[in-house]
């Protein structure tokens, strides 16, 4: 049954974008990546705020617009804004982050009409978003695998299929799965490591993964903001990051051992000290507050491409394409 954005009524269109631009415009929503709302509670996520609940199933049954979307939008926002500790603030923190993130917070709740069906948009999205990490000029672009890129493309063309219509096969879909953990797998380059897992997630059919879509979406930008980071970092942190960064890979494959079935990560680490100096040594309060402190000089170089997504969006809402 389609979906009829607003419940089809203009008056409720007008109060949700008048409730909705006054808080934000004064920071008093905070962009989180899940629902967050409650009346006992000051601090409320963009997507609670606009159906005034926290419940999933609730939040389409008020508003007609599916919740991926809503949290698709809202991650996109939380990847470019800092929060900054302040005890003076009315929420403890202050939010900082560029004019072209904040204005996206209502740009595409008003992009959007009564009665608009809005559930084929992050269907729609997902190729396009795919699309543009694999571009030339996507920074991460020199270290992403020959292999993962292939496979990479194999994904959106098989989606694009899915997009016409046609009904592409199980076995179809299990054969790129192992192609992308394959190539996720051989990606030497800790700096491409982003786009790798990235890819390795993704091989499923548009319906079936675009509810997890956005915490997809939210693993990905954090770990290219990392990238970023890096280069704000101190030499011996650098090292670090990049041995953890291979550490965490052999800590994966170590899980899928037949001897360590049972065993935790905590217990795993222990037969692998190697791994387990590099994974601590960036978890050291001091690595920690350095690494906090790059991504805050890193976030602003994050700007054009959320952008990109944003307006991708946006034009995805406005049946420009």
């Amino acid at each position: 049954m389609p979906l009829r954005a607003f419940l089809g009524d203009p008056a409720l269109r007008a109060e949700t974008l008048k409730r909705v631009r006054e808080k934000w415009e004064a920071r008093q929503i905070t962009p989180f990546i899940f629902l967050k709302w409650s009346t006992k509670n000051p601090i409320a996520s963009l997507a609670g705020t606009i159906a005034e609940t926290q419940d999933p199933g609730q939040f389409v049954a008020r508003t007609g617009i599916t919740l991926e979307l809503a949290l698709l939008c809202e991650t996109l926002i939380n990847a470019g804004i800092s929060f900054v500790d302040d005890t003076e603030a009315p929420l403890g923190f202050v939010m900082r982050g560029d004019d072209a993130i904040w204005s996206f917070g209502t740009e595409w709740l008003d992009a959007i009409e009564v009665d608009d069906d809005v559930s084929d948009v992050v269907t729609r999205f997902m190729p396009a978003f795919l699309s543009q990490i694999l571009s030339d000029d996507f920074p991460l672009s020199p270290q992403t695998a020959s292999g993962v890129r292939a496979v990479a493309h194999e994904i959106i063309d098989l989606w694009t299929r899915e997009l016409g219509g046609e009904i592409v096969s199980r076995q179809e879909w299990r054969a790129v799965r192992a192609n992308a953990l394959r190539a996720s797998e051989t990606s030497g380059d800790p700096e491409g490591y982003p786009v790798a897992e990235l890819v390795e997630s993704l091989p499923w059919p548009l319906t079936s993964i675009a509810v997890e879509f956005p915490a997809i979406c939210q693993k990905f930008l954090n770990s290219y903001l990392q990238v970023l980071a890096v280069r704000f970092l101190p030499e011996q942190d650098q090292i670090d990051w990049i041995k953890c960064l291979v550490g965490a890979r052999e800590l994966s494959r170590a899980r899928g051992d037949a001897r360590f079935a049972d065993a935790s990560d905590e217990d795993i680490l222990n037969h692998l000290p190697r791994v387990k100096r590099a994974m601590l040594a960036t978890q050291q309060p001091e690595a920690v507050s350095r690494m906090d402190a790059a991504k805050q000089r890193a976030r602003p170089l994050m700007v054009p491409f959320l952008r990109e997504q944003m307006d991708t969006i946006l034009t995805l809402l406005r049946r420009d394409v």
